[in-house]
């Protein structure tokens, strides 16, 4: 018997993003207004997603590669989210956390 205790927590959200990284992670390590810009402009949807919490870049560009909201390389997408975190960082004054309706809401009405 092993005197410390079994780790199973989660590994913390940490750069560089890799294929196999949780998508959520990307609204651990970047700016939210900035990361949001950069999936609109890209008619990424991920934001706020209760989905990115579960899935890797890589399982969203399977599940989204023939729906309504378009694919994804996740490859290309998760290097041009690095860039985008060594520019803009993560800041709490800029963290947008939003409730399960205003979730819904985006989803199903996004911004242009």
């Amino acid at each position: 018997m092993s005197d410390s205790p079994a780790n199973d927590d989660p590994p913390a959200p940490s750069l560089p993003l890799k294929v196999d990284s949780p998508i959520f992670w990307a609204e651990e390590l970047i700016d939210h207004v900035e990361l949001r810009k950069f999936y609109t402009e890209r008619g990424i949807r991920c934001f706020a997603c209760c989905a990115a919490e579960a899935e890797t870049f890589e399982q969203g560009s399977k599940v989204h590669s023939s729906g309504p909201h378009g694919s994804f390389d996740p490859a290309k997408l998760v290097e041009e989210l690095n860039a985008l975190a060594a520019k803009h960082p993560f800041k709490p004054e800029t963290a947008y956390n939003p409730g399960l309706l205003a979730r819904l809401m985006e989803f199903l009405f996004p911004r242009a």
